[in-house]
């Protein structure tokens, strides 16, 4: 039900969304359904128009080739927001690549990693307009 709700959020403007961390995880959710489906698409739509990120190079790649991933679901260890951007540890949970004769290869775990992600509600939704590395000073 958790996962219902905060896709469910991802359509709502602002006002209605409250939670901008559980907007977040439905962003990650759609993403990790468009994987699932080999739809490049679908991962693009989680990202403003002008967002720079690997995901969309290559989840296209993943289809180019006909890799499926199953799991894959981000795993987050904190969220909070702060001066208009979440603040998160993050990294992948565990995943499976699925390669077009059926062999399954499971991905690389990666360490928790520390990032700032920007929302923005474009075309009447969410979206992810960046994500990168804190700022130290």
């Amino acid at each position: 039900m958790d996962d219902l709700l905060a896709a469910i959020l991802v359509l709502l403007p602002r006002s209605g969304a409250g939670d901008p961390c559980r907007v977040l995880d439905g962003l990650d959710l759609h993403r990790a359904v468009a994987y699932a489906r080999l739809d490049p698409d679908g991962v693009t739509a989680q990202y403003a128009e002008r967002a720079q990120t690997d995901d969309i190079a290559t989840a296209e790649d993943y289809r180019r080739r006909g890799v499926r991933i199953e799991g894959g679901r981000v795993e987050r260890q904190s969220c909070e927001e702060a001066d208009g951007r979440l603040h998160v540890i993050e990294r992948l949970g565990p995943a499976v690549a699925v390669l077009p004769d059926g062999e399954r290869q499971a991905l690389p775990r990666e360490p928790w990693q520390e990032r700032e992600v920007q929302l923005v509600v474009e075309h009447g939704r969410w979206r992810i307009a960046s994500v990168r590395d804190p700022v130290v000073e």
